[in-house]
């Protein structure tokens, strides 16, 4: 079975045999000889595997091999185009030519030809004589770089490529991933192997005072010292470690940066300068103020939406009047009356007792002890 040519916009055009004919000047046509001119890109592009003989650039470099005048013409590149344009058709035409570089010294170029291969049809309209097919139609773009000519490749073909590269690493990603949970009865789930520390050497978390001396410096990967993760490479001695516990130990490093700077977004604090002067635009006191600032404009708004929504909702009720008190039930109106003429009668009582007690005093002072009746009549002894 024959091996299948590569798509063309994998393939690189190159033709140096090409190239030297023309620098040579076999082709005996006036003028200074530069390698990829303008008189030269279209007879370049024509011996590349990207071109198609059938379109009308290939019938006229058909005719040149045996006609000086379209020779000349196809060597043309001006006069060559405004040819094409009178016919309807496939064409090649170039779109692009190379361009000042920015900050070069003047006349240094690019070197960088765009070509387009479009098929130029009729609308039925159109009266200009030098060009009646004025609509096209784009079906491929083909650029040159210095003597290498390629294909664009279709927008299809480049979100299919960058969908398939998401999926592969994700694909990984989940091999990986799969491998690292683990559970033990001393130490519960893990996500990361453990790695035992040499003989001799004492734990870290028993020993609440330790010299600074042998620490991390700055910069460098730090582990957490919790259970299930891994120790820094200084405690782990001259232990090799093979290759699930790298890909482990980047995956902690990954989460770890992920946890610390999830709050932090490339645009809100962009950088300004050059390479070797590089600056925040502004400090973080800044971008946390602007934070806060922006949090409590939010919430303000949302309470005064709220408020505002529940006054509307609110009717409008008019004001109570005062309602006179209803009078006590007739019950306690009686037993109260009853109560009041109870009283009154003793009162009474109390009184007529008083005013009838004898004036024991006056009896007294009639200078005798004869004591005197109820009645206030002495009474009568029998003579003896």
């Amino acid at each position: 079975m024959a091996a299948q040519a590569p798509p063309l916009d994998e393939v690189v055009g190159r033709r140096e045999d090409v190239i030297r004919w023309w620098m040579e000047g076999e082709h005996h046509l006036p003028g200074p000889l530069i390698p990829m001119e303008e008189r030269f890109i279209h007879r370049y592009f024509t011996e590349q595997p990207f071109f198609d003989y059938t379109t009308k650039n290939g019938l006229m470099f058909d005719q040149a091999q045996r006609n000086a005048d379209a020779f000349n013409l196809v060597h043309n590149r001006k006069a060559f185009e405004a040819q094409l344009r009178k016919s309807a058709g496939l064409e090649y035409v170039i779109v692009e030519e190379p361009q000042q570089i920015p900050g070069a010294p003047a006349g240094q170029k690019s070197g960088i030809w765009v070509i387009r291969k479009q098929e130029r049809v009729t609308d039925g309209k159109t009266k200009d004589p030098n060009n009646p097919f004025p609509n096209t139609v784009t079906l491929g773009t083909y650029y040159i770089v210095g003597e290498n000519v390629y294909q664009a490749p279709s927008v299809a073909d480049v979100v299919g490529n960058r969908v398939l590269s998401a999926a592969t690493h994700l694909s990984k990603f989940f091999e990986q991933a799969a491998t690292l949970p683990s559970f033990s009865p001393t130490t519960g789930h893990t996500y990361l192997p453990q790695v035992a520390k040499p003989a001799g050497t004492a734990s870290v978390a028993g020993s609440p005072v330790r010299s600074r001396e042998g620490s991390i410096a700055p910069g460098v990967e730090t582990q957490s010292l919790r259970s299930g993760s891994l120790a820094p490479d200084s405690q782990t001695g001259n232990t090799t470690t093979s290759t699930s516990a790298q890909d482990a130990r980047l995956l902690a490093q990954s989460l770890q940066m992920s946890i610390s700077f999830n709050d932090e977004y490339m645009d809100e604090n962009p950088i300004l300068g050059e390479p070797g002067s590089l600056k925040f635009t502004s400090s973080t006191a800044a971008i946390k103020k602007r934070k806060m600032d922006e949090e409590a404009a939010v919430i303000a708004a949302a309470k005064a939406k709220e408020q505002k929504e529940s006054t509307a909702s609110k009717p409008l009720s008019p004001k109570p009047e005062k309602v006179p008190s209803p009078p006590p039930p007739a019950v306690f109106t009686e037993a109260k009356a009853g109560q009041s003429a109870t009283d009154k009668a003793r009162k009474d009582e109390k009184k007529r007792r008083r005013k009838s007690k004898p004036n024991t005093q006056g009896a007294n002072t009639q200078g005798t002890n004869t004591p005197t009746s109820a009645t206030g009549t002495q009474p009568s002894f029998p003579a003896s």
